[in-house]
């Protein structure tokens, strides 16, 4: 089965103005390694994962530095304006028939996750991709103000990685970019061209570092791995 192998897009050009920090919030530290190096790590574990293409801003001051920037699986990639540019212009160095897009923010993903979303490609499918069901009560708001009860039961929260044929998504984010079509995930790209995206359910703990409090819970959760 080793012989399936995928190559990894991590987008990471953003700043993540959310976190409050003085650094691009994939560079802050969780232990003595970084945002970046948990995520790219724990995707070198699957043993699927062919490279990881990590797509960082032309004016990057900490990429260079980091021990990840050497590693033989490791390639550095450009970054772009938004999330699906940086995806975008990386695609032509991907060498594998499928690919998968996964957030430079998620560094909690488990392999287990990972082989079971990389296997999906021996059944030849569209695109595929983690998830996670939606546990909690949904409420419509305008103004303020609850207009309805939206059912759950049907309801995902969309995780990465997310997998496509390389082909496939190369087509899609073209698409979406010579449209001007805003999208926020690459299953989304997949979507607008017809194409069939799987879902896989994953584990809630790969959740996208977004604020302080989430950085506090990696931290807990990453210290609790290395016991």
């Amino acid at each position: 089965m080793e012989s399936l192998r995928i190559d990894v897009i991590v987008p990471a050009a953003g700043v993540g103005k959310r976190m409050q920090l003085s650094i691009p919030k994939q560079y802050a530290k969780i232990g003595k390694l970084t945002v970046l190096e948990h995520t790219v790590y724990a995707l070198l574990k699957c043993p699927y994962v062919n490279k990881v293409i990590v797509g960082v801003s032309d004016t990057d001051e900490y990429f260079d530095s980091l021990e990840i920037s050497s590693h033989p699986q490791v390639i550095k990639g450009i970054g772009g304006k938004e999330r699906s540019d940086t995806v975008r212009l990386n695609m032509d160095k991907v060498t594998t028939e499928y690919v998968m897009v996964h957030d430079a923010a998620r560094p909690l993903v488990k392999v287990e996750d990972l082989n079971k979303l990389s296997l999906l490609a021996k059944n030849h499918v569209d695109g595929a991709m983690l998830a996670v069901k939606c546990a909690d009560t949904l409420k419509k708001v305008i103004d303020g103000k609850v207009v309805t009860t939206v059912p759950r039961e049907n309801i995902y929260r969309a995780y990465t990685p997310q997998m496509g044929k390389t082909k496939l998504l190369q087509k899609a984010l073209n698409y979406a970019n010579d449209n001007h079509l805003a999208i926020t995930d690459d299953a989304s790209a997949l979507e607008l061209i017809g194409c069939e995206v799987l879902i896989v359910e994953g584990s809630a703990d790969n959740f996208k570092l977004t604020t302080p409090d989430d950085l506090k819970m990696a931290k807990i959760l990453i210290e609790d791995i290395h016991v």
